[in-house]
Order: structure tokens, then sequence, then C-alpha cells
């Protein structure tokens, strides 16, 4: 396919700036780490704790959580769209060249992989000489120890679909075109890794988070559609979460070191 056929799908310059994608983390940080506490508070307070219970606390959780990033991302849809009157496509949301662009991104998923796995493997190694054991991320104990199918499947489907989507589009279709506009391909790529693995909240993770988002802010760059990231990015969650279900159900919830 040459590129006159791909232009017309392909991410536009953005018209947005560094001060809207501020906005935008500005309202998730205090959505997430304010306003979901201050929710489910006020959810126990108004349902009270036997409905909560059957509910489920985490099942409550993850709505709101996805209720918050539906919300966000929306806000991000009215600043490129209502704002600066720019199409979805600015964003990078095209399916041009669909089939390389998903070839092309399991292909550089499937050399960088290795090297994730060494990052977490090295990171373990320095932790432990150093009598640091990791912390168990929030999701990963969820699944290692819920046993309800139902809130199991929620935070699968969240894990591998609606996460990747939602934070595709905040950070390699939001903010890395707006901080190429001022800094470069190069710098943005790199902040906008830091960034993604920094909101996970996870210093041993860090590495790999990190190196998963430079090939991510990599394939929006040189593809200019997050058809490949987003892709990836599924794939990615989908391997963990495999990973997950097998040690929960064959070695007893024991994860091991990798």
């Amino acid at each position: 396919m040459n590129s006159a056929q791909i232009k017309p799908g392909v991410a536009q310059n953005c018209r947005w700036s560094i001060k809207d994608t501020i906005k935008v983390f500005l309202v998730y940080v205090i959505l997430m780490f304010v306003g979901m506490p201050i929710i489910i508070r006020f959810l126990n307070t108004i349902l009270g704790f036997n409905i909560l219970n059957n509910i489920g606390q985490r099942s409550l959780i993850l709505f709101i959580s996805l209720f918050t990033n539906v919300l966000i991302c929306s806000y991000v849809f009215y600043i490129v769209c209502i704002e600066h009157r720019q199409s979805i496509t600015a964003l990078g949301l095209s399916i041009a060249n669909l089939p390389g662009n998903i070839k092309q991104g399991i292909k550089r998923y499937v050399i960088t992989l290795p090297l994730i796995m060494f990052a977490g493997f090295v990171i373990n190694l320095i932790s432990s000489y150093y009598g640091q054991a990791p912390e168990m991320q929030d999701v990963v104990r969820w699944v290692l120890e819920e046993k309800s199918l139902f809130i199991l499947a929620s935070l699968i489907f969240f894990g591998i679909v609606v996460a990747p989507i939602i934070e595709e589009i905040m950070f390699r279709g939001f903010l890395q075109p707006a901080l190429k506009n001022s800094f470069g391909g190069r710098y943005a790529i790199v902040v906008t890794a830091s960034l993604f693995a920094a909101v996970h909240m996870d210093m041993f993770a860090f590495l790999q988070i990190f190196i998963l988002g430079m090939l991510l802010g990599y394939l929006y760059e040189k593809t200019q559609t997050l058809i490949a990231s987003i892709v990836v990015h599924i794939l990615h969650n989908s391997l963990t979460l495999v990973f997950l279900l097998y040690f929960k159900y064959y070695l007893k919830g024991k994860v091991p070191v990798f």
C-alpha cells in the first residue's frame, strides 16, 4: 500500500497542547486517587454493608474504575473533537493498513518480550539481594485470590480490553503527539513511556512497563495509528493474565520470578 493510500487514515498533526494534556492527567489523578475513595465511602454509607457485601467490594471498585476511565476518555474526545475541531483520527484511531500494522506490532513485541522478561528477572534479583520483596499489584493479587467467576471475568475483561484501549488513547494518542510537537518524537516516546510506567505505581515493575511503553510509543510513531499499540497492549495483558490464571489453578497461587 503506497503513502497516498495510507495518508487519509493516519494521525494528523495535533492542535492540542501540553497544557491540555496536563488538564486531562490532573483530572485523572484527582478522580482515581481522590474521587474513587470518596465515591466508595459514600456508597458504603448510603447502601450499607450488607448490600455492598452482596455486590462485592471488588465489583464496585471495578465498576467505578471503568466509569472513571470512560469519563477521562470522553474528556480527551471533547478536547480533540469539540475544543480543537479535529477528527478522532488525530488520536490515531484509524484502521489504515490494518493487517500490516498488526503484523508489525506482533513482530516487534515478540522481539521485545525477552527483554521485558529479562528486566523483570534482573529487578527481582537485585531486590532479593537487598532483602526487598516485591509487592504484588492489586490486580495480580485479585486474580490470584478471587473465587467469584463473575468478578474474575470482569477483571479479565477490564485488563485485556478496557484498560489497553483507554490507556493507548490517553498516552500514545493524546499525550505523545502533544509532547512531540514541543520537544520532538524521541523525547515524546521516552517521557510518555516513563509516565505510563509511573501511573502503574509499582517500582519493581517500572522498568518492565517502561520498556513496554517504549515499544508502544515506537509503534505509534512508526505506524501513525493506535492499532499496533492497542493490539500489542492487549496481547501483553492477555499473556500476563494467562500466566496468572495458570499459577492460580495449577501452582496454587505461587507466582515464580521471571
